[in-house]
């Protein structure tokens, strides 16, 4: 009989369980999505056959309308997991020109390997103090708080378009599947030449939802074979196996453009949602791409397939996602001036009263709440913080087995001083769906806080894989690479950092503090450079030196922790450095 194929390989520091959909690495579960999983199998199962691009999309996505790039980013995803270099590659390799192929050791093609068991949470290392409540955020603090943050830079946790993958608690049912055509655009302009703009939109969306691996897209030569044809919504639908359509109209003016979309459903054609746009057409495909994308969002909120679908807490109101997007793009660029949150706080409330259901929305306005209590203290404080609590109160009455309702509970747990128990349900919360900042920050912390610093960084690093435009993300690994004293690495992401779109305070704070201990490169202009930079946003010269020591200041402990990981014995011998250089 023949041998049926090995269901687990074993290779380096990695173990492949087909079986059970896992990839181990240097004994740590990587989180990969269903779909990038599925792509690693396909290459594993055949290792040393070089895959053409076309077989790989065909076999992983079917027929659905698929554009290269989504693979690109899904090798780029297997290659972080298995720690491969794209420039260097050990086992999955570029076979340019045709495609990719993996490539296993012998012994590792042909031999079965057990699964290691996951790492324990034995409770090892430094107790530090229980994490604020999901949702406080870093307002703008004194240097002396910044600085403390590199040591504690896990206290914050905040509550984050398309989702990688449908994770699924244990507890939740699979979802049937959502299906749809987006079919050709009507051309009604009068000259009747805009046709290659109403095909290019109509090849352009498919390519944002492609995105979204919960919703099922049918391709374009099947979608246009009814270009020109007068067929019902039920005929279509049904000849083309979908339960949604998207239809819509082009219409030129002058320079004027105006484009309707409209999503019905196929089985009854009743409207389920629409939306017109009018764009003066100074760049076309610059409105191609605009429109397109807005439209994919849509339907992707419209058939909760979008990260922020309703099994993740979200909503399936177009306004209230667009207004979430816009609350978290202020967290994610570090935005926490008072300005800042005083939108939050509002675009929170607006959420709520919009749609009382989201979960999402209402752990956003208790965070808000926190936010601007930080912001104002007094009295004003203590009854924002009082109805931040009634919020979290209304979370856990209406979504009792919600993850963010589990969250809360976990952090119960942590501030009881019930370590263990804390962190085990933080941990299934973080595993029980997309690697997103919201959903593993409090696990992030209780490792960080519990003296595990590799897992915390390569958690971050997890979530910055999923959204690496965030500053947020990168600031915080910039702390963690700091604490670790990877000096090297902190810098490196600090560059990278550079360059996102954000408040940079925090970033400039600690590249100033190591450059100061002599842990990072540059003379001292640079250094007088960073300085200036800090007293530019609204620092003083007295917020520095209360970090320095120069001022009295309760922190000095966390302060002082901060100085030995840099190799600064005492806040007083900052001081005298940052003296001897003019800096205070």
């Amino acid at each position: 009989m023949p041998q049926s194929p090995p269901q687990r390989f074993a290779f380096d520091d990695v173990v492949i369980d087909l079986a059970g959909r896992r990839l181990w690495r240097a004994g740590r579960e990587q989180a990969l999505e269903p779909k990038a999983f599925a792509v690693l199998a396909l290459l594993a199962g055949a290792p040393g056959r070089a895959f053409t691009r076309d077989e790989i999309l065909d076999a992983v996505w079917g027929h659905r309308h698929v554009t290269q790039s989504v693979l690109n980013r899904i090798m780029s995803l297997l290659r972080q997991a298995l720690g491969e270099d794209a420039a260097h590659p050990r086992r999955l390799h570029t076979v340019h020109g045709v495609g990719y192929r993996f490539d296993l050791p012998v012994a590792a093609a042909g031999t079965e390997a057990e699964v290691p068991a996951p790492p324990g949470d034995d409770g090892a290392g430094t107790v530090a103090a229980a994490p604020a409540p999901s949702g406080g955020h870093r307002h703008r603090p004194a240097i002396a708080v910044i600085v403390m943050a590199v040591v504690l830079s896990m206290l914050a946790a905040l509550a984050w378009l398309f989702p990688p993958g449908p994770w699924r608690t244990a507890t939740d049912r699979p979802a049937a599947e959502v299906s749809l055509a987006v079919l050709p655009f009507e051309e009604l302009s009068r000259a009747g030449a805009q046709g290659y703009l109403a095909d290019g939109l109509a090849e352009q969306i498919p390519d944002q939802l492609a995105q979204a691996p919960a919703l099922r897209v049918v391709g374009r030569t099947s979608s246009f074979s009814f270009k020109g044809r007068h067929e019902t919504p039920r005929a279509i639908g049904r000849k083309l196996g979908v339960d949604h359509l998207l239809q819509g109209s082009v219409r030129r003016e002058g320079d004027r453009l105006r484009v309707t979309a409209q999503l019905l459903r196929a089985a009854d054609g009743r409207y389920l949602w629409s939306k017109t746009y009018a764009r003066e057409l100074r760049d076309v495909f610059a409105v191609q791409d605009e429109i397109s994308r807005d439209v994919a969002l849509a339907l992707s909120v419209k058939l909760d397939v979008a990260r922020f679908n309703r099994g993740q807490g979200g909503t399936t109101q177009v306004e209230v996602y667009e207004r979430y997007l816009r609350w978290r793009g202020i967290v994610m660029a570090e935005r926490f001036d008072l300005e800042h949150d005083r939108e939050r706080l509002r675009l929170a409330r607006e959420m709520v009263a919009m749609d009382p259901q989201c979960v999402l929305c209402r752990d956003a306005l208790a965070a808000s709440l926190n936010a601007m209590a930080q912001e104002l203290g007094g009295a004003q404080a203590r009854q924002l913080r009082a109805e931040a609590q009634q919020v979290r109160a209304q979370i856990a009455r209406i979504a009792p087995d919600s993850w963010v309702a589990r969250r809360e509970r976990a952090n119960a747990l942590w501030r009881e001083g019930s370590r263990a128990e804390a962190i085990v349900l933080a941990r299934q919360i973080a595993e029980s769906g997309p690697p997103s900042k919201e959903r593993v920050w409090d696990y992030v912390f209780m490792r960080y806080a519990m003296g595990h610093l590799d897992d915390t960084i390569a958690l971050v690093e997890q979530a910055r894989a999923v959204e690496p435009m965030a500053l947020y993300l990168s600031r915080d690994l910039q702390y963690d690479y700091t604490a670790a004293r990877r000096y090297a690495d902190a810098e490196s992401e600090y560059l990278r950092g550079r360059t996102l779109e954000g408040s940079q305070l925090e970033p400039d704070a600690v590249a100033f503090f190591r450059q100061l201990a002599g842990r990072r490169p540059g003379g001292i202009e640079e250094l007088r450079g960073l300085h200036q930079r800090l007293l530019g946003k609204g620092l003083t010269a007295a917020d520095i030196g209360v970090a320095l020591g120069i001022t009295r200041n309760t922190c000095s402990t966390h302060i002082r922790a901060i100085y030995r990981k840099l190799g600064i014995s005492t806040r007083a011998e900052a001081a005298l450095e940052a003296n001897r250089r003019g800096l205070v």
